[in-house]
């Protein structure tokens, strides 16, 4: 399979299956908040937390930290059931660091890329496959559509 088709088969995945949180129990969500909070931890800089866009891609992300050690994550669009408030803007953070640790473009590409990395700090099976939904699913229905999804949802498709 071409990256082109992968990319379009996991965002008609996305766009076309119905939201799979309310099948999560409370104790699951709570994992998947709890380990995200642990990955934020790992960031050895200071994270910054700004409105608009702080980069328009990882050249500038990694620019911003070799010169002022910090990064910079946006608040836009923060609106998520499974981490709200700042969980999930720790999550974009720790999910950007592996941008800049990995030097992957802000693309799908470089997303599936990040999530290779990022899966490292969440339980297998399931949290993981919460992750997949995060990153891969979200980021492929974007770059195919070219905007990101009006809602985030969480698709377990236990296979990636």
């Amino acid at each position: 399979m071409t990256n082109e088709q992968y990319i379009r088969k996991n965002a008609l995945i996305y766009s076309r299956y119905k939201d799979n949180f309310d099948t999560l129990k409370p104790w699951e969500i709570q994992q998947f908040q709890d380990e995200t909070e642990q990955s934020f931890t790992c960031i050895p800089i200071r994270v910054d937390f700004v409105e608009g866009q702080p980069y328009a891609n990882h050249i500038e992300l990694t620019n911003d930290i070799k010169l002022n050690k910090r990064m910079r994550v946006s608040t836009d669009f923060n609106d998520s059931k499974l981490l709200p408030n700042d969980l999930n803007l720790k999550f974009r953070a720790a999910h950007d660091w592996l941008h800049y640790t990995l030097q992957a473009p802000f693309d799908a590409i470089g997303e599936i890329k990040v999530f290779k990395y990022q899966k490292a700090h969440y339980s297998k099976g399931l949290m993981q496959d919460i992750l997949f939904s995060e990153v891969v699913l979200q980021a492929c229905f974007a770059e195919y559509f070219g905007n990101f999804a009006p809602t985030q949802k969480v698709i377990l498709l236990n296979s990636y």
